[in-house]
Parts: C-alpha cells; sequence; structure tokens
C-alpha cells in the first residue's frame, strides 16, 4: 500500500513539475554574456553558388532584387541576449521605427534593397506581425542563414560580387554600412 502512495504522489509530483514554464533570463544589458554573443562571419561566394543563393532568398521575400543591387536582410528571433526586450512599448516601437528608416537610409546610399524578418519565436512577436516592412520567416532564413540563436538580432548582406557578412548583436548599423561601403576585393588574375 505504501508504494501505491509512493507511486501516486511521484506522479502527481512530476506532472505538476511537467507543467512548470522553463523561464529563461532574457539578458537586455550590454554585458560580458551579451557581447560574447556579437558574432561575426564574412566570406566570399563562387559565382555559381552567388547565384543560387540569391534565387533562394528572392524565392523565400518573394521579390525579385534588381542584378548589382545588395541584399540586406534584417533579422528578429528569439535570442537571450535581446538589449531591445527591455524598451517598454511605446519605446520598442520608436525603436522599430528608427531601424526601419535608418536601414531604408543606407540601403539607398549603397545601392541596396533592405528586407525585415522575424522568426515565430521572437520575444514580443506582436510588435512585427502587423507591419509592412516585416515578414515572417517560414524557417527558411533560421535554417540556413541565421542558425545561431543566441542573439534576438542579426543581418545578412550578400554583395553582387558574391561577397557577404553575416552578423549577430543588436545596436549593427554600423557595421552594415561598413560592409556596404567596403570597396570589392581586387582578385588576381
Amino acid at each position: 500500500m505504501i508504494k501505491l502512495y509512493f507511486f501516486i504522489f511521484s506522479l502527481f509530483l512530476f506532472s505538476c513539475k511537467a507543467q512548470q514554464k522553463n523561464s529563461v533570463k532574457i539578458n537586455s544589458e550590454i554585458n560580458k554574456e551579451y557581447l560574447a554573443s556579437k558574432k561575426s562571419f564574412v566570406g566570399e561566394l563562387s559565382p555559381e553558388d552567388y547565384k543560387e543563393i540569391r534565387k533562394l532568398i528572392s524565392d523565400e521575400i518573394k521579390t525579385q532584387v534588381p542584378a548589382g543591387k545588395s541584399i540586406l536582410i534584417n533579422f528578429d528571433q528569439y535570442g537571450v541576449n535581446c538589449f531591445g526586450s527591455k524598451h517598454n512599448e511605446k519605446t520598442a516601437m520608436a525603436v522599430i521605427d528608427r531601424r526601419v528608416s535608418i536601414s531604408a537610409r543606407m540601403s539607398k546610399e549603397n545601392n541596396a534593397q533592405d528586407f525585415f524578418v522575424y522568426t515565430t519565436k521572437v520575444l514580443n512577436k506582436h510588435r512585427y506581425e502587423n507591419r509592412k516592412n516585416f515578414l515572417l520567416d517560414s524557417g527558411f532564413f533560421a535554417k540556413y542563414i541565421f542558425t545561431l540563436n543566441e542573439n534576438c538580432s542579426a543581418f545578412f548582406i550578400l554583395k553582387p560580387n558574391g561577397e557577404f557578412i553575416k552578423y549577430y548583436g543588436s545596436v549593427y548599423y554600423s557595421e552594415v554600412e561598413n560592409f556596404l561601403k567596403k570597396k570589392p576585393k581586387k582578385t588576381s588574375k
């Protein structure tokens, strides 16, 4: 009989435990953990890979980007390091508006076309889902381009010459501008 009570008690205890939500603390400060989550990857695609990646991105965003233009993808996802998560609603919406205007200005000045993509698991999803500038990721960008989830903000730029950068971290527009303004590498023939 004692075994039966112990079994029922254990079952009850574990079922209650299973229903508790795992709460992960979001780091909204610029500290060593946040700084460690900032990462940058640069490279250059072969002409064949460039054409394939560009086509896949164009198909995904349902927009044909003119040849000769760079593609800038601003990406918002779930990440435990999320500087903007501490903002109240009014400030957060103003920050998003400012991101859109800065990205548009830099894209215009540097012959690029910009896009904003967010995932289904992004923090404060309601801030993105009713904005005309923001596209919901079908899973393509999260699976094939933005594969790290340490930081909630990232960007990817693909230049017409095949050079690319992928960057994880908030407040990244100086990196965007520096990469877009960077002269193409000279190749030896």
